[in-house]
């Protein structure tokens, strides 16, 4: 037998293998063409159906909404478009076997990148559900401002110092949000003591013409003035008031407040402080308990007349200061806020 002839018989193989190769290919020239220009169809659908869906949402004031289920359209129709190009392209291929394989591989993808699949899910949901929107101010964990924008990823708030938080979705989701701005109006209080030598009645009229010079102050609900707990030394007092929902009021309201009452205690002779404690050593050795020398020496004023302080001066805030971000007067109908 001749050396040469199973080199030839192999060469000859070869040919013919790389010849039915080329036949298939120029077979499916046609299909490519097809798929290819399918595909390219599809894209141009892809980008048609993220763009309307923008712009429906946008319409809605529904715009970090628009931006996942853009995305989601997006991809969905670019998936759905490969899968018919590869079925034109290789008729052979069933789109049910394919549908499997994607399966098995959106499985493996899933377990891959679960905490991505989570925070998009999770966002998704707090979009359809709507505890907050963009420009509400809110508190998470230790994060606490404004809500800029809500990512398919994480949400992303403006602290009132001027710092971004990136706060993941999951993190929302399953945790305790307060959302400060909720409602149109909210309260705010602060915690003052009295000595027990002043009279209720005159420090209560006091602090109430000290409230009535802040003009920022709700009058419904009026304000509160409250006997809060008898101290040993003194009467703590709890002032109450209401507010528009933004933090900044809270600030302008709160610095006002305290400085018109502490003017109107200054105007009538009222020292707020508590009344020191001493001790004492006596002349057997053991320490006692007594009370500050001017505790017990001052006396209340004679004087029943109320002396009004000087109003508080105005206090602005820039509006690009982060505390004076205003939220936006959203319907919370459909929403966990809805008034019931």
């Amino acid at each position: 037998m001749n050396n040469t002839e199973p080199l030839a018989t192999g060469v000859t193989l070869a040919q013919e293998t790389i010849r039915n190769w080329a036949d298939t290919f120029y077979g499916l020239v046609p299909n490519m063409i097809v798929g290819l220009l399918a595909m390219i169809l599809f894209s141009l659908l892809a980008y048609m159906v993220k763009h309307l869906v923008v712009a429906y949402f946008r319409r809605t004031d529904r715009r970090d909404l628009g931006l996942i289920l853009s995305s989601f359209s997006f991809w969905g129709v670019i998936v759905f478009g490969l899968l018919l190009s590869m079925t034109i392209v290789f008729p052979s291929v069933k789109p049910a076997d394919m549908l499997a394989s994607l399966g098995i591989g959106s499985l493996a993808l899933g377990f891959a990148f679960k905490d991505i699949l989570q925070n998009w899910l999770a966002g998704l949901l707090i979009l359809l559900r709507m505890p907050f929107r963009r420009g509400d101010q809110i508190k998470v964990g230790d994060a606490e401002g404004t809500v800029l924008r809500i990512e398919p990823r994480a949400t992303v708030i403006r602290t009132y110092d001027g710092r971004d938080i990136v706060v993941p979705n999951t993190t929302i989701y399953t945790g305790t949000v307060v959302v400060h701005t909720s409602q149109k109006k909210r309260r705010v209080e602060i915690d003052l003591t009295v000595g027990y030598i002043y009279d209720i009645g005159k420090m209560t009229t006091i602090i109430e013409n000290s409230l009535e010079q802040v003009d920022e102050i709700l009058t419904d609900p009026p304000p509160q003035i409250l006997c809060w707990n008898l101290g040993s030394t003194s009467l703590a007092m709890k002032v109450r008031w209401w507010i528009n929902s933004e933090r900044s009021a809270e600030v302008v309201t709160r610095s006002r407040v305290v400085r018109a009452i502490k003017e109107a205690f200054e105007a009538n002779d009222i020292d707020p402080t508590d009344p020191q404690l001493i001790y004492y050593q006596s002349t057997d050795g053991t320490p006692k308990l007594g009370g500050s020398p001017t505790a017990a020496t001052t006396t209340p004023p004679e004087t029943e007349e109320v002396v009004a302080g000087p109003p508080p001066p105005k206090l602005t805030i820039s509006q690009n200061d982060p505390e004076a971000e205003k939220p936006r007067d959203n319907s919370k109908s459909g929403t966990l806020l809805i008034d019931k």
